[in-house]
């Protein structure tokens, strides 16, 4: 039998590459089938420093359930600006508690003033309130500027009787643009606002999908663009069996673990 490369971890076999091209699912039980486990660090003991994400070169023979499996087996990480997480699902469940507070902040029927909002839609540009994305205030505080209009877009973008792809236009280059908006914080509030329907968009996301080879072809709108993604991060949810909060989580591992190859 050829080296074995993927295992069921419900029966236990062991089945070779050619076994996985033809399909991702055990032949035996149906279950979906995985590389080796990776060691990974344990958890960090007082006076050691967090788990270090190593980069490693393109093409040293991982791919997506590899990294995906690495990543959940990650203990005592920096997710950002300083902040340790135990392991991976008790990020994602941070994450999730934060969109809460945001989704509850935000929504369509809470604007009580321009003050609350700039103070509310502020915490949410950075880390440490939104759990998630690190670089959002770099553009978003221009946006506060002009609360008024910032309202109208945070409003229209939550409407779900309008195509998203009509939304996602018209907000980044349309009747509500906002400066100081671009993809990465119109789709991290979309996510917020539908965390199982919209994934997040951002250099990251275009980094790992290029590495992975999951990148769609280039639309020629942006809200084209977008549904052509997340419907791309919707596919690797499920083919992972997880969420879209975690996809995003597994854009941030692998832009870190692996740089995209520029052609």
């Amino acid at each position: 039998m050829p080296l074995a490369e993927y295992e069921c971890r419900v029966c236990t076999k062991l089945f070779p590459i050619e076994q996985y091209e033809k399909s991702v699912f055990c032949p035996i039980c149906g279950m979906h089938l995985w590389p080796p486990r990776i060691k990974i660090p344990g958890p960090v003991r007082p006076g050691k420093k967090p788990t270090e994400i190593k980069p490693i070169p393109p093409g040293s023979g991982v791919n997506v359930y590899t990294l995906f499996a690495e990543f959940n087996r990650l203990t005592d990480f920096t997710c950002g600006e300083g902040i340790v997480q135990e392991n991976v699902p008790m990020w994602i469940n941070a994450r999730h508690k934060a969109y809460a507070e945001f989704r509850e902040k935000l929504a369509q029927n809470k604007l009580i003033s321009w003050e609350k909002l700039t103070h509310d839609f502020r915490d949410f540009l950075y880390f440490k309130n939104n759990l998630s994305w690190t670089t959002l205030y770099r553009t978003g505080l221009e946006a506060l500027s002009n609360p008024e209009r910032l309202w109208e877009q945070i409003t229209f973008i939550q409407d779900e009787s309008i195509p998203i792809q009509t939304r996602v236009r018209e907000a980044l280059n349309g009747k509500y643009y906002v400066r100081g908006i671009g993809k990465n914080i119109l789709t991290a509030l979309l996510h917020t606002f539908y965390p199982d329907k919209y994934g997040v968009w951002n250099n990251r996301t275009d980094d790992t999908l290029s590495i992975i080879n999951r990148k769609p072809i280039s639309s020629s709108g942006l809200g084209e663009k977008y549904t052509a993604i997340n419907s791309e991060l919707a596919r690797l949810g499920k083919e992972l069996k997880t969420d879209l909060t975690t996809v995003d989580g597994l854009m941030w591992y692998v832009s870190k673990r692996l740089k995209p190859i520029l052609l």
